[in-house]
């Protein structure tokens, strides 16, 4: 198999590919510890600098462009210092921007980590501070435009945050386009993964998966292999790709075995963030370029291994997910 996923790989860049979402800009604020405030009974830090990155949507399509693939990208963003930067960091790795809205009247989707740390130690995060508003219902996505870049598509990504990007009638516009032409469509859902039926996959987190269900999972096994068959059978999927942290990723086909996939690398992480979206970007890449679900989850395992081992929302290159297949 090791040669089969190094190909599948090498092909890439061969191919084209739709995100559509929300578009959200993640932030980091570092800091030095200087003291104890006394004002009341909290740490001061000395500002030290901000890193803004694609987060959200944007996030997917970021690791496909590392990836070495064509990225068209549809949703909205705020005409503000946040949506600009986003756009301009995604457009230079040369991704097709004209289905994004820009509008005065929304405010890019901001997610801000504050992270602190002594002159010796590593950085960790303190708190988070997002600044999102519930948009749902309210935004749409140019159609003419989108459904044009579709035509030359080889998969689509769907990255539901919750933001308002994602209604009924676009997804079933995503659904027939796809069916049509006969490509992957997969989802990620923060908050809605039962509203999405009849796709290729949809790629949960344990957490999303229990939300869904409104049960509790944990470690087991058995209950894991209930609640997953569960949803591929009611909502009518060829795969849904569950990831457990320290415990990997469990992959579901219609007619076939769960199969376990054990983490990559270790599970002493740097930082978690942003990694469901790398998943879901090798796990489409490779269903696009011609592997099965299973290799493309064992690439997806690889993929969400290296990012998790990165600080920030990284991404996964071309180069690293060749080594990881090649060696492990």
């Amino acid at each position: 198999m090791k040669n089969s996923l190094v190909e599948t790989v090498k092909r890439f860049p061969k191919c084209r590919f739709v995100v559509v979402g929300d578009l959200i800009a993640d932030e980091f604020l570092y800091g030095r510890i200087a003291r104890v405030s006394r004002e009341a009974p909290v740490l001061v830090l000395e500002y030290h600098s901000l890193v803004r990155v694609p987060g959200g949507a944007a996030n997917a399509a970021n690791n496909l462009l590392d990836l070495g693939c064509s990225v068209a990208i549809a949703g909205t963003v705020g005409k503000d210092e946040a949506g600009t930067d986003l756009l301009s960091t995604l457009e230079r790795k040369g991704a097709d921007t004209k289905a994004v809205r820009r509008l005065r009247s929304y405010a890019t989707p901001v997610k801000t980590r504050i992270l602190a740390g002594a002159d010796h130690s590593a950085p960790q995060q303190v708190v988070r501070v997002d600044r999102v508003r519930d948009h749902r219902n309210e935004l749409t996505v140019p159609l003419n435009l989108l459904e044009k870049s579709i035509s030359r598509a080889d998969g689509i990504i769907v990255s539901d945050y919750g933001c308002g990007t994602i209604s009924a009638p676009l997804l079933d516009r995503l659904r027939s386009d796809a069916k049509r032409k006969q490509i992957p469509l997969v989802i990620d859902s923060r908050f809605s993964m039962a509203e999405f039926s009849d796709v290729t996959a949809i790629t949960p987190n344990i957490t999303e998966l229990e939300a869904s269900l409104g049960i509790s999972i944990g470690n087991d096994r058995k209950l894991l292999e209930e609640a997953g068959n569960k949803v591929l059978r009611n909502q009518q999927l060829d795969s849904l790709l569950v990831t457990q942290g320290r415990y990997g990723m469990t992959l579901f086909q219609r007619g076939k075995a769960p199969i376990h996939i054990p983490i990559y690398g270790t599970d002493e992480v740097a930082d978690v963030t942003g990694a469901g979206d790398t998943v879901i970007a090798v796990f489409t890449a490779a269903l696009a370029c011609g592997a099965g679900p299973e290799q493309a989850a064992r690439l997806a395992n690889y993929a969400g291994g290296i990012v998790v081992m990165k600080r920030g929302t990284a991404t996964v290159t071309q180069a690293e997910l060749k080594e990881a297949a090649a060696h492990d």
